[in-house]
């Protein structure tokens, strides 16, 4: 007997903070899936909920829009690409926060997309036909 396992798994959803919880479900059912450990699941599944926030509450400043999200096995990667129609926005382009800054010397924001960068092994953004593209991937070996 021949079992074929599903390399990719898409849902398109209403940007809505509401839709966060369905996202994380959605993420975490693809990647056990795939096998990623309970820790690797966790690691996708806040860097996933950070960049939806951002789309969410900067991108379409809750105005809602859909957002695009595709789960694929790639060999040993794990790829998350995620599609809006939001304000352009590259989060990579984004410094790191000094994380040695008394809380009164740090700037608002940015250890989102800085737990995005730490916790996926690579993180890429391209402007693409009127869409922000966010792919991010992480090794299911483990390390």
């Amino acid at each position: 007997m021949n079992i074929q396992m599903k390399d990719e798994f898409e849902l398109e959803i209403e940007g809505k903070l509401e839709n966060l919880s369905l996202i994380g479900e959605f993420i975490g059912d693809t990647t056990s899936e795939f096998g990623l450990d309970n820790r690797k699941i966790f690691n996708v599944q806040l860097a996933v909920d950070e960049a939806c926030t951002n789309i969410i509450e900067y991108g379409y400043a809750n105005e809602g829009g859909m957002i695009d999200i595709a789960c694929q096995r790639r060999g040993d990667e794990i790829v998350v690409v995620i599609k809006d129609r939001g304000k352009p926005f590259d989060p990579t382009s984004v410094q790191p926060p000094d994380l040695n800054a008394s809380l009164e010397e740090r700037k608002a924001g940015g250890l989102g997309i800085y737990f995005m960068k730490t916790l996926m092994d690579e993180v890429r953004y391209e402007f693409k036909e009127g869409k922000n593209v966010l792919t991010m991937v992480v090794s299911s070996s483990p390390r």
